[in-house]
């Protein structure tokens, strides 16, 4: 505010009838007309804040009612960063290593994978080609399956401390959601296995 009272202050002209003390009648009302300014500067600087993306609190919804979101593979119950990085993936899409990358090349699935918190390697089976393999490397036959594993922690049954009913290994991320958005992005030929790796 005071910035805006001393650009005010000087545009009044000099002399006796343009007192300058800051107790002065003129002084406080140019103080009230700086504070009208600095709110108006304050608001509009929120209103940019909120219009953008990455910042936006208000204008989520809107935001998501743009671009098609929430996303039924993530629930109707989610945090607000997890909206926020949802919408930010959608509206950025994944950084892929080359322009024309396909969506069922390990490398996007990987970076699509990143933009949505999951730590992921991608491999899929190719047969075995003289001059192209060396001897050690796995035998296999293109069978259409992409194979994704989640870095996870996780945390094993242990007997004692865990009772009759729990679930015999305890995963830190729910791999649903990522398998339901993987099975909607990627080509229709290819299945997808995804299993986690501690």
């Amino acid at each position: 505010m005071e910035k805006f009272l001393q650009a005010l202050s000087y545009l009044l002209p000099t002399g006796f009838a343009w007192p300058r003390d800051p107790d002065s009648t003129l002084m406080r009302m140019l103080r009230g007309v700086a504070g009208s300014f600095d709110e108006l500067h304050r608001y509009t600087e929120e209103c940019v804040r909120q219009w953008q993306p990455a910042t936006t609190v208000t204008r989520l919804a809107e935001w998501e009612e743009a671009t098609d979101l929430p996303d039924t593979c993530f629930g109707v119950d989610q945090s607000e960063a997890t909206r926020r990085k949802l919408l930010l993936a959608r509206l950025r899409g994944p950084e892929l290593a080359y322009t024309d990358s396909s969506p069922a090349a390990p490398g996007a699935i990987a970076a699509i994978c990143a933009t949505l918190g999951y730590t992921v390697t991608v491999a899929y089976n190719t047969p075995f080609r003289v001059g192209l393999n060396r001897v050690g490397d796995r035998l296999g036959a293109l069978d259409g399956i992409l194979y994704v594993r989640v870095a996870v922690t996780s945390e094993p049954f242990r007997v004692g401390l865990n009772r009759v009913g729990d679930r015999l290994v305890l995963l830190a991320q729910d791999l649903a959601p990522l398998e339901c958005y993987l099975k909607r992005i990627v080509p229709a030929r290819y299945q997808i296995n995804v299993s986690y790796a501690t």
